[in-house]
């Protein structure tokens, strides 16, 4: 387990035992779920490792005048060694979870995985293999204003070099990867976002593959 200069959350932590804990937010709602299930899958390989999700947690016994879920929430984080937090869109509760772990205790255990957030691939001669152009509708479907004309562009390209892919093809797996929606990060959510990334702690994936290796980012 990693060692940090004695505080009475740190001291709190060691007593749980000789793990790396690694309390996973994100959204719970399918397509995203999966991604969480991809963290905890990585996460867990790590020697002493515990990754979980609050759901999996007992519930608090408490009054019902005391907000149980808040509780029982800044609980595992406070005790928590590292907070990964997936993100895919800016509502819903992942979003309220990123709110609070923006306070001053917690941040600097908070690391943030928005998903492309960035659009790292704008020369669209790249795109030869179907997981390129996969991922390529997944950036432009966070980025581009003409979403329709862009997808029938890059389908285009795809087939001109010998791919299989048509337009309906990529919306159905924009679809399924996103269920339906119109993703975006609102200016509250990217203002956040440029405070993690100035901090080392905001890392952008587009494919499951990339966020596995982005986790790496966890220490």
């Amino acid at each position: 387990m990693r060692f940090r200069e004695a505080s009475p959350f740190t001291a709190g932590r060691r007593s749980l035992g000789p793990h790396s804990t690694y309390f996973v937010l994100g959204s719970y709602e399918p397509p995203f779920k999966y991604r969480l299930d991809e963290a905890l899958d990585v996460l867990n390989h790590r020697h002493d490792a515990y990754a979980y999700l609050l759901a999996t947690q007992p519930d608090l016994n408490v009054s019902n005048d005391v907000p149980d879920l808040k509780v029982k929430f800044f609980l595992h984080a406070l005790y928590a060694d590292a907070i990964p937090l997936i993100l895919e869109h800016d509502t819903g509760g992942a979003v309220a979870e990123f709110g609070r772990v923006e306070r001053p205790t917690l941040l600097d255990r908070t690391y943030l995985f928005p998903r492309a957030l960035e659009e790292r691939y704008d020369d669209e001669s790249r795109f030869t293999t179907r997981d390129a152009v996969c991922a390529r509708a997944v950036e432009l479907a966070y980025h581009a204003d003409n979403l329709d004309e862009r997808l029938a562009a890059l389908a285009e390209h795809a087939r001109d070099h010998g791919l299989d892919i048509s337009t309906q093809d990529l919306d159905s797996y924009l679809d399924s990867e996103l269920d339906g929606r119109t993703p975006s990060y609102s200016g509250v959510i990217t203002d956040s976002l440029a405070h993690l990334d100035s901090l080392n702690q905001c890392f952008s994936w587009t494919r499951t593959t990339e966020l596995e290796k982005q986790l790496s980012h966890v220490p």
